[in-house]
């Protein structure tokens, strides 16, 4: 797979980049850029964090400029790789969007395992693979990759030098608050990504999972911080 260095970065006419961090409402909001800006001009641009190799749409992209068309990146990617790779334009506006980080860490957890049954097909194939290979919920959040995952995507990035930082639990006012910021009078409002109904953890294992998130703690505190002090100066206190 071909890398890229930094003396030959991506060229681009990127306008807009969305990180989207798993599991905080990505889907319904890269539904909404492709809405706003168009299906071939808003792309999902993912960077795997172990080979470091892009998908452009779901496929391999190894081409050294990205087609002129793409004004807005949406994906999964670790902010240092993503500077590291792509020649971006100084300043260019960077969005994305926080959550509960135990609570993301749950919703992550049960929608990898959902999508495990699906792939497996173990009802209609009579396996039992999955309740042989599967973690637990504790095992899945003591895993150093699901630790502070909001941290490891933002880190390089002020979360205040960023143009909007959302926030899950508040999706539908936060869209609103960015559609006034871009200046967009009508939009779609997608639903929610929602993985089944709230899980009821055991209050230990919840706080295990807390303790093993403090780093994304202090970020979506700061990201509250950020939220609250932008709808003071909107007026929307």
């Amino acid at each position: 797979m071909t890398l890229f260095l930094k003396n030959n970065k991506i060229k681009n006419n990127i306008e807009l980049v969305s990180i989207h961090i798993p599991k905080t409402a990505g889907t319904s909001f890269r539904n909404f850029l492709k809405e706003i800006y168009g299906q071939e001009n808003a792309v999902r641009f993912d960077i795997n964090i172990t080979t470091k190799g892009i998908d452009l749409e779901n496929n391999e992209f190894t081409q050294n400029k990205l087609p002129r068309n793409i004004k807005v990146i949406h994906g999964h990617f670790y902010y240092t790789d993503l500077i590291e790779q792509v020649d971006l334009k100084e300043n260019t506006p960077v969005i994305t969007w926080l959550r509960e980080p135990s609570e993301r860490v749950i919703s992550n957890y049960y929608y990898l395992e959902k999508r495990l049954k699906e792939e497996l097909g173990e009802e209609k194939k009579e396996l039992n693979i999955l309740s042989k290979m599967q973690k637990s919920l504790i095992e899945y959040a003591r895993n150093e990759i699901s630790r502070n995952r909001m941290s490891k995507f933002l880190n390089g990035l002020p979360l205040g030098s960023m143009f909007f930082v959302g926030i899950y639990e508040h999706y539908e006012k936060d869209m609103q608050d960015l559609a006034k910021m871009l200046n967009i009078k009508n939009y779609p409002v997608f639903q929610h990504n929602i993985t089944g109904i709230k899980r009821q953890v055991d209050s230990g294992i919840l706080e295990e999972i807390k303790q093993l998130n403090t780093k994304d703690y202090d970020i979506y505190n700061k990201g509250l911080e950020i939220r609250k002090a932008r709808r003071g100066k909107m007026g929307l206190i």
